[in-house]
């Protein structure tokens, strides 16, 4: 005679099934943390690229003028040892959007200094900042 068994062994016991439940549960929460890290990520990025863009515009701006054109004057001689500064600037915008009208996050200042490096030369240097970043773009004329 055939001993029939106690239980059947087809399918998962309710312990299996509670291990693979927290190890899914997890491997998930690791998913939702990078998920986290890349939104942020993307948002850097997307504010260095348009500060980027700004100090860009800005310097194209200022490279269209004419060498002796009064917007490119040294306002500030004060501050030629350090054009990277956003203390002490010759101009500055304050609150502009990634098109550089009024209403958004960034700062955008300018700094000119005349014979600099050999004379008869302009060094410009455009600096944007937001949210303690910033990005720099220099140029010399």
């Amino acid at each position: 005679m055939l001993l029939k068994k106690a239980y059947d062994s087809r399918g998962f016991s309710l312990i299996e099934l509670m291990v693979a439940v927290c190890i899914m549960g997890i491997a998930f929460a690791g998913l939702a943390t990078m998920e986290v890290a890349c939104i942020n990520g993307n948002s850097i990025a997307s504010n260095v690229t348009t500060g980027i863009t700004l100090a860009q515009d800005k310097m194209e701006e200022l490279n269209s003028f004419d060498f002796n054109d009064p917007r490119l004057d040294d306002v500030n001689p004060g501050n030629n040892g350090d054009l990277r500064s956003t203390s002490s600037v010759d101009f500055i915008q304050t609150d502009i959007d990634e098109k550089g009208n009024p209403g958004g996050m960034f700062t955008r200042v300018w700094n000119i200094a005349d014979n600099t490096p050999t004379a008869g030369q302009k060094t410009i240097v455009v600096t944007v900042t937001w949210q303690g970043h910033a990005v720099t773009v220099s140029s010399v004329i």
